[in-house]
């Protein structure tokens, strides 16, 4: 029996009602959410869409570059000693190339490739499984372009006769890549690279940062500031919109006092001389006497600054002008003479007899080289013969502590400021000794250190009418080519009366004409200039060493109106004793060189 009877049409309108009910509170809970997200939650759900989108990119600067002149007398052009030259990187995406042999024949043309590196190429752009697969590195920047011609022809080619959601919009659709990479480049390689120094990797293994030289020195004013553009990107990654972010700040451009023709001139002549004399390195500084603008600084082995890793050892890096420290022996004569005659102790005619040796406290006695012995001698002859006890004797009363403070005016214990890396100070601390032994020994260039920049500085003083000025590097410094520091000449101190220097000298004109120097000499001119063969401490014994000396010569020309002042130092020469066989003659020769180089016509 039925007790209950339900109309079938009150069930069917039962359903409808519940699912009509369960669908408003769908709809309702979806409002809900959707007002929950867009509205309550807008601020963070923004603020995650746009860091998806926003980018950040980095813009590098482009580093400063280094002139050298090509004739300082006429104001020539600039010659670049380190410049940017831009490569490219060329990679491919395999996954979407659709014509692989069409690619490849198009690397093959523009960038030359052998038929072992055309399978290389067509094996890689073949790798379909592969988004990347490295084709060239260091392309020229011409070379890219014709790339990109050929390519654009081969994009047009693929896209005929499709629609237009079909074809491709770029070359790097087409699945090619071009990185552009700022490679640092030096065109004189070997000479002036102690100058320079070179661009090397920073401590995080690949930052690019100056080492050594003006490259070094100048890391910051070269370096520039990078900039950042801050935008959105498209789903490809392309920049559509920027709105902030950092200008770019190139680095500073660098003109400097060297001389291009002097100073290949000077390296060819230094690296001839080493062969020739059988020595370890060597040294050649020339600066101009008036401004002390330095015209050619050389140092032999060099290395070449493109491949510097190429190299046996990280000493070959130092610049020895300013960074190795030596004992001068007798060109220091020319100083110490100079400082007796200032102070009025000796005149160049002044006489001495000479006994060979001079006897110290404490038993110590200083001789002449050879244990010569000159007899009755004027200073003219102590300084051409360079006679150790004869500049002993024109210092000997002269007041330790003057000395000292005169050893400092002419520059030496200090660094030469010359706006370089390891310019370094030299050591004469033995002067603040008591005892006159040090002042004696240091008189004729030993027991005391100097640079070759320091010694080449001091003599000038002499050429230069007793005033000691400031080396430079740097003639001027440029942005976007336009100048904003120039350099100006700047004299330090007069440091000795302008007759003592005069007389002085005269007095190394004489050493050349007639004294040890001839070998320095050239013909129809009036050359200044001192010897010095000066022997080397043993680090490990204490005394000098048997085996080794340093040859230096020091002098200027034309005397009575000196252009240039010049040292050459050769280290450890060994196919000849003194350096009147080995540094007078390549003095010469250079000389020979500037002085037809600058045009003074001969006055004796």
């Amino acid at each position: 029996m039925n007790f209950f009877h339900v109309n079938e049409h009150q069930v069917s309108s039962l359903r409808i009602n519940a699912l009509q009910g369960v669908i408003f509170f769908l709809i309702l809970a979806i409002v809900a959410r959707l007002f929950h997200l867009q509205i309550m939650q807008n601020d963070t759900y923004m603020a995650m869409g746009m860091e998806q989108r926003s980018v950040i990119r980095d813009i590098r600067p482009e580093r400063g570059r280094i002139f050298a002149l090509t004739s300082a007398d006429e104001g020539g052009d600039y010659y670049p000693l380190a410049v940017n030259k831009v490569y490219y990187e060329i990679s491919v995406n395999p996954s979407i190339i659709t014509r692989p042999q069409n690619v490849t024949d198009i690397f093959v043309e523009v960038l030359a490739l052998e038929e072992d590196e055309a399978e290389k190429v067509l094996k890689k752009v073949k790798k379909t499984e592969a988004s990347f697969e490295m084709i060239a590195k260091d392309v020229s920047r011409e070379k890219v372009e014709l790339l990109k011609e050929r390519f654009e022809e081969l994009r047009f080619d693929i896209n005929k006769g499709k629609t237009d959601e079909e074809k491709i919009e770029s070359v790097e659709d087409l699945g090619l890549n071009f990185y552009k990479n700022i490679l640092r480049y030096y065109p004189d390689k070997e000479i002036g690279s102690h100058i320079l120094g070179f661009l090397g990797y920073g401590d995080d293994g690949y930052s690019r940062v100056g080492k050594y030289g003006l490259e070094g020195y100048f890391e910051h004013e070269l370096a520039g500031d990078g900039g950042q553009i801050v935008g959105e990107a498209d789903v490809a990654g392309r920049l559509v919109s920027s709105n902030e972010g950092k200008s770019v700040e190139n680095g500073l451009d660098f003109v400097l006092t060297i001389d291009r023709t002097v100073q290949y001139a000077a390296c060819k002549a230094l690296e001839k001389s080493l062969a020739e004399y059988d020595a370890e390195s060597g040294t050649v500084i020339i600066m101009e006497t008036k401004t002390g603008a330095i015209r050619a600084m050389c140092n032999y082995p060099s290395f070449d600054p493109n491949n510097y890793s190429d190299v046996d050892s990280a000493d070959v890096f130092n610049n020895n002008a300013v960074y190795h420290s030596y004992e001068p022996g007798s060109v220091m004569k020319a100083i110490s003479m100079a400082i007796a005659i200032d102070q009025g102790k000796v005149e160049p005619d002044s006489t001495y007899k000479d006994e060979g040796e001079i006897k110290f406290a404490g038993g110590k006695v200083i001789r002449n080289a050879g244990n010569e012995e000159y007899g009755l001698v004027d200073m003219k002859e102590v300084l051409a013969s360079s006679i150790n006890t004869g500049v002993v004797h024109a210092t000997s009363e002269i007041n330790n502590k003057i000395y000292e403070d005169y050893m400092k005016k002419f520059g030496f214990g200090e660094s030469s400021g010359l706006g370089i890396s390891q310019d370094l100070s030299g050591n004469i601390s033995s002067l603040a000794k008591e005892g006159d032994i040090f002042k004696a020994t240091a008189s004729y260039g030993q027991g005391i250190t100097v640079t070759a920049m320091q010694m080449v500085n001091a003599i000038n003083v002499i050429a230069n009418r007793g005033k000691l000025v400031q080396p430079y590097l740097v003639s001027q410094v440029m942005q976007d080519d336009e100048v904003i520091d120039e350099h100006q000449p700047t004299v330090i101190r007069q440091v000795i009366d302008t007759a003592t220097a005069s007389k002085v000298s005269a007095m190394m004109v004489h050493v050349v004409d007639s004294g040890h120097a001839g070998k320095a000499a050239v013909d129809g001119y009036y050359v200044a200039g001192k010897t010095g063969t000066a022997q080397v401490a043993n680090s490990e014994t204490g005394r000098y060493d048997d085996e080794k000396t340093i040859h230096n010569f020091v002098g200027f020309a034309p005397n009575d109106d000196p252009k240039f002042t010049m040292i050459v130092k050769l280290d450890y020469p060994t196919a000849a004793r003194y350096s009147s066989d080995t540094a007078a003659p390549l003095f010469g020769e250079i000389a020979k060189f500037l002085l037809e180089y600058y045009q003074i016509p001969p006055k004796r």
